[in-house]
C-alpha cells in the first residue's frame, strides 16, 4: 500500500521536499503522464490559526496570479486532514542547488536570473504583494525551452502597499532585512535587501554575513559590519548593485525604480520581442545610414542595435537558428567596428590640426568604444 497521499486525478510519484508542516511531492495527471506537477500538501492538524491564514493568502495571491517568472498554481483541494495546492512542476530544481553545483555564478547568468527575478517583483508590485520570504530555495528554475527562474512558496507573503508597515517577522535570518531580523518595523524595501543577499550568493557562493548561528547573524547585524566586495571580482555596475541593495537603513537602499532601472540589471535590453524588435530596427537605421554615407551616425545605431540583438541572439534555444543569427550580428559588429576605425583616424586627423592651432581639443576613445569590450552581454 503506498505511503503517498491520494489526490483525486493525479498520480503521485516521489516526494521531492519537506518543510515544517507541508510536504512537496511530484505527480502526474492520471492518464498523462507527460503531464507533470507539484503538489504541496499541508497537513492540517499541523496548522495553527497563522498557518491557516497563511495559506488562505498564498492560495488567494497565486489564485490571481500567471506571470512567465511566478510559480502557477494550477489548482487547490482539500479534505479533512491536508490542503493540496497544485503547481506547475519546475524540471530544473532550485536556484540554491544551482548555485551549489556551481560554487558560484557568472556576471553573465546573474544578470539573467536578477532580470527575470526584476519581472517578477514589477508584477508583484504592480499588486501591492510583498513576497517577504525571497531566498534561493524559493526561486525554482526551468531548464527548458531555456534557463529560467520562477519566484514560488508564497506562503508568507502579504498585500502591502508603499506606505505600509509591518511588525511580524517572517522569513528566513539569513535572508531577512536588518529592520526585520532586530525586530523593527518593516515596508516593502524588505524583498530589496533579499534580492541583494540573493545577488551576493550568485556571485561570490556565500551570503554576505553567512554565519554558524542566528545569535551570531544578529550580532554581525546589529554592528552594521561592512558588506566586503572581493576586489577584482566583480565590474563596478554589479557592485553598485549590491551595496545599493545591500544598505542596512531602508531609507538608504535603493528604490524598486532604481532596482528595475539598474545599469547592471538592464532590463531595457534582456532578451524579448520588444527588445528584438528595437533592435532590428536600428540595425534596419544603422544600414541605410551607412549607404548614405553618414558614418558617424550609422555607427551609433549599428551598437543601439547590437546592444539589444546580442541577448536575444544567446537566448535563442534553437541551435541552427542561433548559428545563423550569430552569423549575421559578426557582420554588424565587424562593419561597426570598421567605422570606429574610420571615425577614430579621422579623429585623430583634426586633434592633430586643432593642436597645430594651439586648440585644447583633444580625442576621446570613449566615444567610440571597442564593441567587444562595451557590451557586457559578449
Amino acid at each position: 500500500m503506498s505511503a503517498f497521499p491520494q489526490v483525486e486525478g493525479y498520480q503521485i510519484i516521489k516526494n521531492i521536499g519537506k518543510g515544517s508542516t507541508s510536504t512537496v511531492y511530484l505527480a502526474h495527471v492520471k492518464e498523462k503522464t507527460k503531464n507533470m506537477v507539484a503538489i504541496k500538501v499541508i497537513e492540517r492538524s499541523k496548522m495553527s490559526k497563522s498557518a491557516e491564514d497563511a495559506v488562505v493568502t498564498e492560495i488567494g495571491v497565486m489564485k490571481k496570479f500567471k506571470h512567465k517568472h511566478i510559480v502557477q498554481m494550477i489548482d487547490f483541494i482539500w479534505d479533512r486532514k491536508n490542503i493540496y495546492i497544485i503547481l506547475e512542476h519546475c524540471d530544473g530544481g532550485d536556484l540554491s542547488t544551482f548555485i551549489k553545483q556551481r560554487k558560484k555564478l557568472s556576471e553573465k547568468i546573474c544578470r539573467k536570473f536578477m532580470q527575470q527575478l526584476a519581472l517578477a517583483l514589477q508584477f508583484l508590485r504592480s499588486h501591492n504583494v510583498s513576497h517577504l520570504d525571497l531566498k534561493p530555495q524559493n526561486l525554482l528554475l526551468m531548464r527548458s525551452p531555456q534557463l529560467t527562474l520562477k519566484v514560488g512558496d508564497f506562503g508568507l507573503a502579504n498585500f502591502m502597499n508603499e506606505k505600509t508597515q509591518m511588525e511580524n517577522i517572517r522569513g528566513s535570518p539569513l535572508y531577512m532585512a536588518p529592520e526585520m531580523l532586530l525586530h523593527n518595523r518593516y515596508d516593502v524595501k524588505a524583498d530589496l535587501w533579499s534580492v541583494g543577499v540573493i545577488a551576493y550568493e550568485c556571485m561570490f557562493g556565500r551570503a554576505p554575513y553567512a554565519s554558524d548561528s542566528i545569535k551570531d547573524l544578529c550580532e554581525k547585524v546589529k554592528k552594521v559590519l561592512p558588506i566586503e566586495i572581493p576586489p577584482n571580482q566583480v565590474s563596478p555596475e554589479c557592485k553598485d548593485l549590491l551595496l545599493g541593495l545591500l544598505k542596512h537603513n531602508p531609507s538608504e537602499r535603493m528604490s524598486y525604480h532604481q532596482f528595475f532601472k539598474h545599469p547592471f540589471v538592464d532590463l531595457d535590453h534582456m532578451p524579448t520581442t520588444e527588445s528584438y524588435a528595437k533592435g532590428l530596427e536600428a540595425i534596419h537605421q544603422a544600414v541605410q545610414l551607412d549607404s548614405e554615407k553618414k558614418y558617424k551616425a550609422a555607427f551609433s545605431k549599428y551598437c543601439t542595435g547590437l546592444q539589444y540583438l546580442i541577448p536575444c541572439s544567446q537566448n535563442e534555444p534553437d541551435k541552427i537558428k542561433k548559428e545563423a543569427f550569430q552569423i549575421k550580428l559578426n557582420e554588424y559588429i565587424k562593419r561597426a567596428e570598421e567605422l570606429k576605425a574610420t571615425l577614430y583616424v579621422s579623429k585623430i586627423k583634426i586633434s592633430s590640426e586643432e593642436k597645430a592651432d594651439n586648440s585644447s581639443t583633444s580625442y576621446d576613445d570613449e566615444r567610440y568604444p571597442t564593441l567587444s569590450k562595451n557590451n557586457k552581454y559578449i
